[in-house]
């Protein structure tokens, strides 16, 4: 089996070979799928994040979520210690209520937004590099949302979204490794676990 650093460049660079409008088009398909999933429907706190370099892009999933009424987190990673706090995402903070990060990806202003208990989060929607159908995924290799997703209730659902072309059939999987239980892609959703 191969080490996750190997997988992880092998897709990152499938994924960055990516046109602009092959993933704005698969990402507006995600996004279909993901909120038409009967979870999403009843998900009232959803945590997504702000993409960046060919991830699938979750603008169509904050403009759906704010016409719906949805309270909208992003994390927000301070010093490198891993995800500290969750601010809910206002529809007013839209334009100045965003900052470049730690790694330059847009998180929000914390003076500009409301701090999120992960215990109230429904949905979480998590980035990665791989997955496989078993809920299994590779990151970026700082182990953010790991440690993160162990803070979140039971019942909150953990879903990955990604292109068809980072779902593989197995990834190495660790013991501080938290599973998904859904992966949406622009061709399938793979539910993980019964719900």
């Amino acid at each position: 089996m191969k080490s996750k650093k190997d997988i992880r460049k092998e897709i990152l660079d499938k994924r960055n070979g990516l046109i602009k409008d092959e993933v704005v088009g698969k990402s507006i398909r995600i996004t279909d799928k993901l909120t038409s999933f009967e979870k999403f429907k009843d998900s009232r706190i959803i945590m997504a994040y702000m993409d960046f370099k060919n991830e699938v892009m979750t603008g169509f999933l904050t403009e759906h979520c704010l016409k719906l009424g949805k309270t909208l987190a992003f994390p927000l990673i301070e010093s490198f210690q891993g995800i500290k706090k969750i601010c809910a995402y206002e529809p007013k903070d839209h334009t100045n209520g965003l900052k470049p990060g730690t790694f330059g990806i847009l998180e929000p202003v914390g003076e500009l937004s409301r701090k999120i208990d992960p215990k109230e989060i429904d949905m979480v929607i998590v980035p990665g590099v791989a997955f496989d159908t078993k809920g299994n995924r590779i990151g970026y290799g700082a182990g953010y949302y790991d440690v993160f997703l162990k803070e979140v209730k039971d019942g909150c659902l953990k879903v990955g979204i990604a292109f068809e072309l980072q779902v593989i059939e197995n990834i190495p999987k660790e013991e501080h490794d938290v599973s998904l239980d859904a992966i949406v892609t622009e061709s399938r959703v793979v539910l993980i676990k019964d719900f």
